[in-house]
């Protein structure tokens, strides 16, 4: 199951101080969090608002980023900047790849409780 989420270990033991009981709940806060904004930017998506859907996948691509999870934060940046490029073409297929990603995470948080 771990070889379907990609964490970066090292960022993840910085933010959390080598404490593994505060990594999950890190993990688990930020699924949570980026759950509601996949929502969020999956109306975006529906709504051609590129603003909203270059806010949203900014917000997860920093939120990713600082607890080390490198396919939610490459995929954020990628619909970021299709939208900051006036494209959104395949923007509604990476808010699903994103999905799918947060499903893994979700899945190995399960395992981990």
């Amino acid at each position: 199951m771990n070889d379907l989420i990609n964490i970066d270990w090292e960022q993840l033991h910085q933010v959390s101080e080598d404490d593994t009981e505060f990594e999950l709940e890190l993990l688990t806060m930020l699924a949570e969090d980026v759950k509601i904004h996949i929502g969020d930017l999956r109306q975006a998506v529906v709504a051609r608002d590129l603003m909203a859907i270059a806010h949203e996948a900014h917000y997860i691509k920093g939120a990713s980023a600082n607890v080390g999870i490198v396919n939610l934060t490459a995929l954020a940046k990628q619909i970021e900047q299709l939208a900051n490029e006036h494209l959104i073409t395949n923007t509604a297929s990476l808010v699903e790849q994103m999905a799918v990603d947060l499903s893994h995470l979700e899945v190995y948080l399960a395992s981990r409780n």
